[in-house]
Order: C-alpha cells, then sequence, then structure tokens
C-alpha cells in the first residue's frame, strides 16, 4: 500500500521513507497541505493506502480502504521522527494490511486490526 504523510509530519519523513524502498508521498506532494481533514478523506477515500499523521481525529474517523498510523506523541524531535521513528516505520509499514490501525506512543506501539 501507497503511505501518506501528513502534513503535520516533516516533508522528509516521506522522502526517508521512500529511500528504504517504500512508497511514499507527502501531502505537499499531492498539492492538499492547506487541506482540512475531510478533504484529505474525500481526496483519498477510494484509495488503499496508510495515512500517518499526529491527529488523532483521524483513528476513528477515516475511510474504510484506510489504514493509520498514529505517532501519538508529544513534539517529537525532527531527529527522532528522521531517526528511530522513521526506521520503526520502515520495518513495520509494509507488514500491515488494509484496515488495520497502529499507535505509536513513547512507551509501545500497538497494532488494531
Amino acid at each position: 500500500m501507497k503511505v501518506v504523510v501528513d502534513n503535520n509530519l516533516p516533508y522528509s519523513l516521506a522522502s526517508l521513507l521512500r529511500a528504504s524502498g517504500i512508497e511514499a508521498s507527502h501531502v505537499i506532494d499531492t498539492k492538499l497541505a492547506d487541506a482540512d481533514d475531510d478533504v484529505l478523506r474525500e481526496h483519498f477515500a477510494e484509495e488503499p493506502i496508510i495515512f500517518l499523521t499526529r491527529d488523532n481525529d483521524f483513528w476513528n474517523n477515516h475511510p474504510p480502504r484506510w489504514s493509520i498510523v498514529w505517532l501519538a506523541l508529544h513534539n517529537p524531535k525532527l531527529s527522532e521522527i528522521k531517526g528511530p521513528i522513521c526506521k520503526t516505520l520502515s520495518g513495520l509499514l509494509p507488514t500491515l494490511s488494509q484496515g488495520q490501525k497502529v499507535l505509536i506512543a513513547t512507551d509501545q506501539i500497538r497494532i488494531f486490526d
């Protein structure tokens, strides 16, 4: 599945994921950087994507074909996102199936079917 990185995460995260072999784009690439959440949901509604976000509102309100990865981290440092978090995502994202949700918090990573 294609990965779409939300605007609340750095643009460089999509580049780092691509460098690790994952098909990833940032909402900036789709010209939707300033779009509200409903526009994003509508735009990608029919696509089976993995949506990476720091917004908790996508957790329970997303199109059924999406998988959600919620980085529930308070103010993560850019070095953390580009380092250990990106490394974790590079290993995790290829294993996800459509409809799964992943919570990444400071002390845990939980996958929900």
